[in-house]
């Protein structure tokens, strides 16, 4: 069956002879699967009408009216056809609500002819865009043919972005919200932050000794070694440090290769003894067996609270001695 042309508002005499592919059609599977029922529906009705044994062979650009109209037109997403002159001779109502134009307006210009605003909603540049004028999101793809006629597919996907943006704003708060670290499980950077400020805290209230220890696990040495990853040093490491610790020390993993010790009610001078019998007792650490009997190199630096100081002061102070001892 074939569709008035005039009804399809097509004017016949803007398409120069040429072919488009069926296969320009599958494209639509790509949208979201509330979607995809027009692509099946598109390429059966395609099919039919055209006569042609194999989807995908080549048929003439006037072979798209043979498509059911009402399925094109009722589609959610934009369809535009340009001929090789670059002038708009069809669209859907889905593109003409995109472009806030009716289609009147529209037939017959090139794209150079629109509003900037139309027009950088016509280019495939990137294929994600940001309508920020209009607050949404669009996809765009273009088929061509090799006649030069080309089909240009836009879709609202606003509503998977929101959701999309939502989710990684949801697992951001989980995130946030751990206190683990999940290789160690020990505390994470948050907790102990969260502790050491509270022991700061008391420290200023009472006038306690408090002291911070940063601890470098530096692999330099173990560089021959090829592991997938430095993830067995830092878990034997871990291991190791804590079991020196009293049960009211505190220790978490700051960063890749950095652990800080909270060590209440401990003035410097029992602390720099702690620090010793922790190098004293580094051949105690084992490590798995890719290393031998390599071992890393950890380097230390010692804050002890003063008064007046807070979190970060005393951090910084501890940091400090840590890079002094680096490059000693």
């Amino acid at each position: 069956m074939r569709v008035n042309t005039a009804w399809l508002q097509i004017p016949r005499q803007g398409v120069k002879s040429g072919r488009l592919l069926a296969a320009d059609l599958t494209h639509f599977s790509a949208f979201p699967t509330k979607d995809r029922v027009w692509s099946a529906e598109l390429k059966v009705t395609w099919k039919q009408t055209t006569a042609r044994r194999h989807f995908g062979e080549p048929i003439d650009v006037s072979d798209i009216q043979s498509i059911d109209q009402q399925l094109v037109q009722d589609a959610e997403f934009g369809l535009l056809l340009l001929d090789q002159d670059d002038r708009i001779v069809w669209l859907n109502r889905a593109m003409a609500e995109i472009l806030s134009a009716s289609p009147e307006t529209l037939l017959g210009r090139r794209r150079v002819q629109l509003g900037e605003d139309a027009q950088q909603m016509l280019s495939t540049a990137p294929k994600l865009f940001q309508d920020s004028e209009h607050q949404r999101w669009v996809t765009r793809a273009m088929q061509r043919a090799a006649s030069g006629e080309r089909l240009l597919i836009v879709q609202d996907v606003t509503a998977s972005e929101q959701l999309a943006e939502e989710n990684a704003r949801l697992r951001q708060q989980v995130a946030d919200l751990q206190v683990t670290d999940e290789l160690t499980g020990m505390s994470n950077k948050r907790a102990i932050s969260q502790a050491l400020d509270l022991h700061v805290s008391r420290s200023r209230r009472y006038q306690n000794p408090l002291s911070t220890v940063l601890v470098h696990v530096d692999t330099n040495d173990l560089n021959s070694v090829q592991p997938l990853s430095s993830d067995p040093i830092i878990l034997a490491v871990s291991r190791f440090l804590r079991d020196r610790l009293r049960w009211v020390d505190q220790i978490a993993r700051w960063e890749d290769k950095l652990f800080l010790l909270v060590l209440p009610e401990t003035a410097e001078l029992d602390a720099r003894g702690l620090l010793e019998k922790i190098r004293a007792e580094q051949d105690a650490l084992e490590l798995p067996g890719p290393y031998g009997d390599l071992r890393p190199r950890l380097l230390f630096g010692l804050g002890c609270w003063h008064k007046g100081d807070d979190m970060r002061t005393l951090l910084r102070r501890t940091l400090d001695d840590l890079r002094e001892n680096s490059d000693a």
